[in-house]
């Protein structure tokens, strides 16, 4: 009887755990970086430290979270499988027509997850290191994924392209796919981020956040009207200001929730605070220094970056910019 009661509770917490999960997999997308890392901490540690800033001290809560942290983690666990499985399959497609097909067709389904890009992000940083070899787990482990996460295939082989090659395209085409999907803020943003060269972001921010063309004019000289063009560009300051607010409240909730150090969170700011340096310069060369689009970015932006004896002046930062470009 007792061997029956203990099997029947044993079952009965692995309903419960199942059911758990399966709320936790349909919630995931909801909840804030802040909650996905104490719990994910909490899973790891078996101690709950989410609860600090709102003065919680209660035993079975803290139990209670921890719980969830485990349930957490085992969602992740099985996402990070899904999520090399999936790269495994785009490495094994055989040709670039091929992998390019079933990138678009993995996010139509919504398989490109966070999970995904983690398992990419992983088999990245192996290739530039060693082509393969294995990934370095010897950092502090905070973000360590089981090398069984590094994958082959033979898309390389059959492009005659490297695999650092093969990934980077997959991880481009990947984001452009996402892309077509999220905020026009976003997408312009991570476009942003991904480009390296400086003039070819000018030349993507001025083609997004200037005024599009209302005319063409032909070899002989004949002006043409573009039909439903009404000149507006195809991102506003207002959707961009926003993309980069909610860009720096998210790092700054995964720095704060233990996910990541201030220098990588100080890193990744300073690479956004750029970015919109150069995108005010933009505005400022379209519109004039004191248009009212140039002046109310700037007031969009003001409370947003980190302030050091007050908010960012994104104007006084372009000025010191152009005036050590003038020193030198």
């Amino acid at each position: 009887m007792e061997e029956n009661e203990n099997e029947s509770n044993e079952n009965e917490d692995g309903v419960r755990r199942w059911t758990m999960e399966d709320e936790i997999s349909r919630s995931l997308d909801g909840m804030s970086s802040r909650l996905l890392v104490a719990l994910q901490m909490a899973g790891e540690t078996r101690e709950w430290r989410g609860g600090g800033e709102g003065g919680i001290d209660d035993v079975d809560f803290e139990s209670r979270m921890v719980r969830v942290g485990r349930a957490l983690r085992n969602v992740l666990d099985r996402k990070l499988d899904h999520g090399r499985g999936l790269l495994e399959e785009m490495l094994n497609s055989g040709e670039i027509r091929k992998l390019d097909a079933l990138i678009g067709k993995s996010a139509r389904e919504g398989r490109l997850d966070t999970s995904f890009f983690q398992v990419l992000s992983v088999n990245m940083r192996d290739a530039a290191m060693n082509d393969g070899v294995g990934i370095d787990d010897d950092d502090d482990g905070k973000d360590k994924i089981n090398a069984s996460t590094v994958v082959g295939g033979d898309v390389a082989a059959s492009t005659g392209a490297n695999r650092p090659q093969i990934l980077q395209h997959i991880y481009t085409r990947c984001q452009e796919e996402l892309e077509k999907n999220v905020p026009a803020g976003i997408g312009l943003l991570n476009k942003l981020l991904r480009t390296e060269i400086s003039s070819i972001r000018d030349n993507q921010l001025r083609h997004y956040l200037g005024p599009q063309a209302t005319t063409i004019t032909s070899p002989d000289g004949k002006v043409i009207e573009l039909p439903n063009s009404n000149g507006k560009p195809l991102v506003s300051h207002v959707e961009f200001a926003n993309a980069i607010s909610d860009a720096i409240s998210r790092i700054r909730d995964v720095e704060r929730a233990g996910g990541t150090d201030k220098l990588t969170a100080s890193s990744l700011i300073e690479g956004v605070r750029r970015i919109a340096i150069e995108a005010r310069t933009v505005l400022a060369s379209v519109h004039g220094e004191s248009g009212d689009v140039v002046v109310e970015y700037q007031v969009a932006l003001q409370p947003v970056f980190r302030p050091v004896g007050g908010a960012v002046n994104v104007t006084a930062a372009v000025a010191d910019t152009n005036a050590t470009a003038a020193a030198k």
